[in-house]
């Protein structure tokens, strides 16, 4: 009996020897990811991501004065005759003398937003009132409200242009670029793809009003300056900083906390006892460990210039995907999907870095048009050094941006992620799909 018993004994003590030497492996370096954030000077948990964000004093904070004119929004009577916020392609000019009086009901209804905005344009520092040290459960800034607001802006532009008041139609698109600059600092990475399509907005917005309006060298210049001043904005880098400060707390955090915002269970005794599980295991280490290492190459990635930086984030992807394709996801259970999800944050930053460097070759096109009578340059290469220092690059194949032009139209693009060049074509409401699109910056309907 006493041998059985021995036996026994010297049996659990093998076993726990073992599982203490697994789990020894299976966690040993858990927190170099960790460590290699703070090297970098970046948080690692709400409470630093808190920190991080820069606090702004009240009177000098972008953010309250964007906030104010959100809240004075006001839909439109009639969304299916309004482009941009009924989804409507903007008619061609000359438009319909009623459709513009409608537009301009609309700017009435919420006239507030100008004033507002007259305030918020003196203005640089931004931080929206989001307390991250609650982590995961920290609100959102008003997204859908900014989101009308640019929507509201660009048809302000069109309005402007039909109305012949370039100076306002100018203001508007520069209003439509400074709600979007509001989000630059913002480390939420939903925040940040907010933001660039805020900015893709703008773009397609330029090239429907402005050259309507009968803009001048200044006006277009000043356009210019704001989208290439955007174009240098890294915000997607931010994002990420975020997602990785509050996702990737889950993975230090206490059992508890772990299993609530799993649902998990919460805090009943079976939540609590699976997040000891995955705990004690040492499985939620060797999934943090895998997090933070995708964590920092995503952050390389975001840093890199394109398409370098695309061809990291893809390489991370593939990296993940084989994780994914292993039984059990090779135990990184939780990390696998929020990091897929960071990748394509990159992608969309190259997507949106297309269109702002379309934009600011197309800005320089207009303004050698209004230099040399009304002629378009043969060639991107004639802008420089005049009208732009070089010609800016495709963030997707890193060569010089398309140019085709016609008349007194013209298209400035990238071959965007296919790399398929389809000659500046997009994507164009109510028309057949195609299998590929460009991104461009393209003029084809202006004031006679």
């Amino acid at each position: 009996m006493r041998s059985r018993r021995g036996k026994f004994l010297v049996f659990l003590a093998v076993v726990g020897a073992a599982f203490v030497a697994w789990r020894f492996v299976l966690t040993s370096g858990a927190d170099s990811g960790i460590e290699g954030l703070r090297v970098r000077g970046l948080p690692t948990n709400p409470v630093e991501l808190d920190q991080w964000y820069k606090a702004v004093p009240a009177d000098e904070n972008l953010a309250t004065p964007i906030l104010a004119a959100g809240a004075a929004y006001r839909q439109p009577r009639d969304t299916t005759n309004t482009p941009y916020v009924g989804r409507l392609e903007v008619p061609a000019f000359p438009i319909d003398p009623a459709l513009v009086a409608g537009w301009k009901t609309y700017l009435d209804d919420s006239s507030a937003v100008f004033d507002a905005l007259a305030t918020a344009r003196a203005l640089t520092a931004s931080r929206y009132p989001v307390n991250f040290k609650l982590g995961s459960k920290a609100t959102f800034p008003p997204h859908t409200d900014l989101q009308h607001l640019v929507q509201f802006l660009a048809v302000a532009a069109l309005t402007h242009a039909e109305s012949h008041q370039p100076r306002e139609a100018t203001r508007d698109l520069r209003d439509m670029l400074l709600v979007a600059r509001s989000l630059e600092s913002n480390p939420y990475i939903i925040s940040q793809w907010v933001r660039m399509g805020m900015l893709q907005t703008a773009a397609n917005a330029a090239t429907t009003s402005l050259p309507r309006a009968g803009a001048d060298d200044a006006d277009w210049k000043s356009l210019q300056t704001e989208f290439a001043r955007a174009a240098s904005v890294n915000g997607v880098f931010n994002g990420i900083v975020g997602d990785a400060a509050i996702q990737g707390s889950f993975f230090h955090c206490s059992p508890s906390a772990f299993a609530v915002p799993l649902s998990w269970g919460g805090t009943t005794p079976i939540g609590k006892a699976t997040a000891m599980l995955y705990i004690g295991s040492g499985l939620r280490a060797v999934d943090g460990r895998f997090y933070f290492d995708r964590i920092t190459e995503i952050l390389d990635a975001a840093q890199s210039p394109f398409p370098e930086g695309l061809h990291e984030a893809n390489e991370m992807v593939e990296r993940v995907r084989k994780e994914m394709a292993r039984p059990l996801r090779g135990m990184k259970i939780l990390s696998c999907g929020p990091l897929l999800g960071l990748a394509k944050s990159v992608e969309k930053a190259a997507m949106t870095q297309a269109a702002l460097r379309a934009a600011v070759a197309g800005c320089a096109v207009e303004r050698h048009r209004l230099a040399h009578g009304n002629r378009l340059p043969a060639s991107l290469d004639e802008l420089v050094p005049a009208f732009l220092d070089a010609v800016p690059l495709d963030p997707y194949d890193g060569n010089p941006l398309r140019y085709r032009a016609r008349d007194d139209t013209y298209v400035v693009y990238s071959v965007g992620a296919d790399l398929v060049d389809d000659g500046g074509e997009t994507p164009q409401i109510g028309k057949t799909a195609r299998a590929t699109y460009d991104i461009a910056f393209r003029v084809t309907d202006r004031r006679k």
